[in-house]
């Protein structure tokens, strides 16, 4: 999952939050710096990620993009399921996903002097151009896709990997919505 899911399942204690979100940066046993409820976000993000690399729901949608955008299948899918689970907050109005990027955003702004170098470099264009947010839609997918493409030089087209999305969308929405019960599940 991509940030958006990794917010969304950290639940509501903000230094969750903020160790869920920091944590790629943090290598390996350097959580144990931070407070208890910092590192248990950090270790819920590698939980996150680890189930996600491992679930079958998941893996399925990965593979759809070998073919046209080689070794990006996985970063490709992440963005896909934010941007499913905004679709599955349209339609089950169950996450309350607007007024939460609120909170998730202020969350962040007071804690974002303590972020990772890295983190607080990538966060300042979260923020400004609202990720959360534009994952909503399709051109916000595409605009994030087409950034990443851009950002490690990657030669194909990136935002054009939404097609693949487009033509198997029916199949990518079961999997999404098994996944996420799946781990909401286990998490909560």
């Amino acid at each position: 999952m991509n940030y958006l899911g990794h917010l969304v399942l950290s639940g509501n204690d903000n230094e969750v939050l903020f160790g869920n979100f920091i944590a790629d940066a943090v290598k390996g046993n350097d959580y144990l710096d931070f407070s208890k409820k910092v590192q248990e976000g950090i270790l819920l993000h590698r939980f996150i990620d680890n189930f996600t690399d491992t679930n079958s729901h998941y893996l399925a949608g990965k593979r759809r993009f070998y073919e046209g955008f080689p070794k990006m299948g996985g970063v490709v899918n992440d963005i896909i399921y934010d941007y499913l689970l905004w679709q599955y907050e349209l339609n089950t109005k169950s996450l309350n996903l607007e007024k939460e990027i609120i909170r998730y955003y202020n969350v962040l702004d007071r804690l974002k002097n303590e972020m990772p170098t890295k983190i607080r470099f990538m966060y300042r264009y979260m923020k400004r151009d609202d990720w959360l947010n534009n994952y909503k839609n399709e051109k916000g997918i595409k605009r994030a896709l087409h950034g990443i493409g851009r950002r490690i030089n990657y030669s194909n087209d990136l935002e054009k990997s939404f097609e693949v999305y487009k033509m198997n969308e029916l199949s990518f929405n079961k999997e999404f919505n098994a996944f996420f019960q799946d781990i909401k599940s286990r998490i909560f």
